[in-house]
Order: C-alpha cells, then sequence, then structure tokens
C-alpha cells in the first residue's frame, strides 16, 4: 500500500536474525556462540550457516569491562577469514561507562542523539564510542501523551512468542528509543558501505 511502512536504512541488504537472548536476559556464552555462528564459525552442536553475515549488530550490553571471552571472540571475528564489522550499543543508564560488548576492542560503540542533534539524556558516554545515531527521545513526558520523537521500527503484537499475523510498526505511543535502536543505522550504514566496496576490512570500515 502506498503511504504505508518505512524506509529502511539499508535497502537491499538481507537480514540474518540470530536469537542468543530470552526475555529474562540470558548468558555471555551464548551471545559469544551466536557471534560466532553468524559470522561462519563453527560452534560445536549447531549445523553450520550457510549465509555468514559481515556486520553483526548488537543491540544488547551490560555493565562492567570487556572480559577476556568477548576479547577473544572480537579478535575473532573481525579478522580473517571473517573479517566482520562488529556494532554495539552504548547503553542507556544515562550517561553511565559505555557497557560491554559495546567497550571492547574492534568493536564500532553507538551513543544516541536526541532530535536535536545532541547526546540524548539516557545514552551512556565514554571514549569507546565511535559515532553516534538517532536514538529516540520523547521529550513530552506527560501520562498518555505522544512520544513526540520515537524511532520507528517494525515489531510483533505476540506477547509470549511471535505472532504470525502481528507484524506492526511502533508509533508514538508503542515506542522504540535507546541505544538498541541507534545501532542498527550505523550497522546499516556499515553495510552499504559493504555492499558497495566488499573488500574493505574492519578497521577501514570503521575508519570511514
Amino acid at each position: 500500500h502506498v503511504g504505508i511502512g518505512m524506509a529502511g536504512t539499508a535497502h537491499g541488504v538481507r537480514i540474518l536474525p540470530v536469537r542468543v537472548l530470552g526475555k529474562c536476559g540470558g548468558y555471555d556464552s551464548d551471545i559469544i556462540a551466536g557471534m560466532r555462528w553468524a559470522v561462519g564459525a563453527a560452534v560445536p552442536g549447531v549445523p553450520a550457516n550457510p549465509t555468514p553475515a559481515r556486520v553483526l549488530n548488537m543491540s544488547l550490553g551490560s555493565e562492567g569491562s570487556c572480559s577476556q571471552s568477548y576479547r577473544t571472540v572480537m579478535s575473532e571475528v573481525t579478522r580473517a577469514p571473517y573479517n566482520a564489522v562488529v556494532v554495539a550499543a552504548a547503553g542507556n543508564s544515562t550517561g553511565h561507562a559505555v557497557g560491554t560488548p559495546g567497550n571492547c576492542p574492534g568493536v564500532i560503540a553507538v551513543g544516541g542523539l536526541r532530535h536535536a542533534g545532541t547526546k540524548v539524556g539516557y545514552s551512556d558516554l565514554g571514549p569507546q564510542i565511535a559515532i553516534s545515531a538517532p536514538a529516540g527521545n520523547c521529550v513530552n513526558i506527560a501520562d498518555g501523551s505522544a512520544c513526540l520523537y520515537p524511532i520507528l521500527t517494525t515489531t510483533n503484537t505476540g506477547t509470549q512468542r511471535p505472532n504470525a499475523g502481528g507484524a506492526t510498526y511502533t508509533d508514538s505511543y508503542n515506542i522504540s528509543v535507546g541505544t538498541s535502536f541507534a545501532t542498527p543505522i550505523v550497522a546499516g550504514a556499515a553495510a552499504l558501505m559493504l555492499a558497495a566496496r566488499p573488500a574493505l576490512t574492519p578497521t577501514e570500515v570503521t575508519s570511514m
């Protein structure tokens, strides 16, 4: 239908969804296994990934420094033969230190911007942030009022599992805000760069 939907960040780029967390969280080991599988590395007990990814969008994180296990997997996936670009959310703890894995070496950590182009209040902050992107902010916080500047994205109406007929969009009342929504904007930009120049290394993508 004309006028229905939204413009995507990276037209024509395919998405490989990899679930590593449940509704109550999960383990770093699951995230790490998901990262390795996504780029085409062998993961015990799991069939090989036939369509390895070049960009890993990680709209997740927790407090603390980068662990050795994260350092190891980041070093693995960002180097040959995988050469994957890893993009991670800075975090939303109101200007505190960048969370992990966003604070790991080799990761493009993404901060959040408000509608006016300055850092949005909830976005974390630190020297690990490579770039920032729109993260949404509401401004009008009165009960029942519309969020003025949300991020428009897709969602699903299912409450316990995906609803096959429940594809819908977020809006000013069913809002999406946070550095988790800024991160895929940057991941999409990285995907466009690799679509144009597949030989780019993660270091070159980060520099550009």
